[in-house]
């Protein structure tokens, strides 16, 4: 599937992106280009990663300019947009900002792909956007959306799909890196509510069904990574009393203070929306849903996919993936 492409992945920096980055210098890609605005991030990547293959971009979606450069560069075959603002809080306190990335950002992309005749453009979406409730989740809403018309423009010449899931173990800013944080620095845990359930998988495992849904996909389709779930009253039991010890904290030292939901989060994630659950097909691994201008799928059923009815992440595997952060950290560090 990649064999001598050159694929863009914007967002190349973050922590899916990486790992993006990362799977494909394992194929026999032609090029990779790295695209992010954080110039700091892009000068640690370039120190972890030695290939020739690897290109490194400063620039931003949200500027037309700055990415259609880049299409004209490299000669695009593949786009990998992981690109986004994915801060829930921050995204409601700048809302026009998340607009400009998750929105503007997709439909620059989006534009410059359908221009220059790319083969496949693969939008990397979130739980946030079915059903949505906050900024975040209407822009990346909105983004899939975007994505998925394209598809309809193309004259079946490239083919636009989207990949949702939920949130990635141990990726920047999301809550087990967050909860070592508060630990060490203020024996505090900050819990919105213990039964809270949120969806969660290994970056390495998403990153391997997003390129399954890329080969697989024919165009208009929205993949959803079938994910297990976990309860933050669970998590908060395994830092409290099997990971603060291993830092060196005692246990009773540790504060958990229950804060509530912030506006607009929900209690349980939603995978798939009452909407899109009637368009459904199950393909093992993951869902595709087809709807938005494609064809109902044959043999379509009902189903409601929420982090509340996922199979239960045990505290013995949230353990695992707390140790597993430590010791990627701890290498780092080295």
């Amino acid at each position: 599937m990649f064999k001598n492409k050159n694929v863009l992945v914007t967002g190349g920096t973050g922590s899916i992106g990486r790992e993006i980055v990362r799977q494909l210098l394992e194929t026999d890609v032609n090029r990779v280009i790295v695209m992010s605005r954080d110039e700091i991030k892009h000068f640690v990547m370039r120190k972890e990663f030695s290939d020739e293959r690897l290109e490194f971009v400063v620039g931003d979606v949200r500027d037309f300019q700055s990415a259609s450069n880049v299409f004209k560069l490299y000669n695009v075959d593949i786009v990998f947009h992981a690109a986004a603002m994915k801060h829930v809080v921050i995204s409601e306190e700048f809302p026009f900002e998340a607009v400009k990335t998750n929105i503007i950002g997709t439909q620059n992309l989006v534009d410059l792909a359908l221009h220059h005749g790319v083969e496949k453009f693969v939008t990397i979406s979130t739980d946030k956007a079915a059903n949505p409730t906050t900024v975040m989740g209407a822009t990346k809403f909105i983004a899939e959306r975007i994505t998925l018309n394209a598809n309809r423009l193309t004259g079946g010449d490239s083919s636009f799909v989207v990949v949702r899931f939920g949130n990635v173990a141990n990726s920047r800013g999301s809550v087990i890196p967050v909860f070592i944080t508060t630990m060490l620095k203020k024996r505090k845990l900050f819990v919105s509510d213990p039964e809270v359930t949120r969806f969660i998988m290994r970056i390495s495992d998403a990153v391997k069904l997003v390129f399954k849904a890329t080969e697989i996909g024919a165009g208009g389709e929205l993949f959803i990574l079938k994910m297990p779930a976990f309860r933050l009253g669970d998590l908060v039991d395994v830092m409290v009393h099997d990971i603060a010890p291993l830092l060196g904290i005692d246990s009773e030292d540790i504060l958990v203070e229950l804060i509530g939901l912030s506006p607009g989060e929900k209690l349980h994630e939603d995978l798939i929306s009452e909407v899109e659950s009637y368009y459904v097909d199950d393909l093992g691994d993951m869902y595709r849903v087809t709807i938005g201008g494609v064809k109902k799928a044959v043999g379509s059923v009902w189903i409601r996919y929420t982090s509340k009815d996922a199979p239960r992440v045990s505290k013995e595997d949230l353990k695992n993936l707390v140790l597993e952060y430590l010791g990627k950290t701890n290498r780092r560090e080295k």
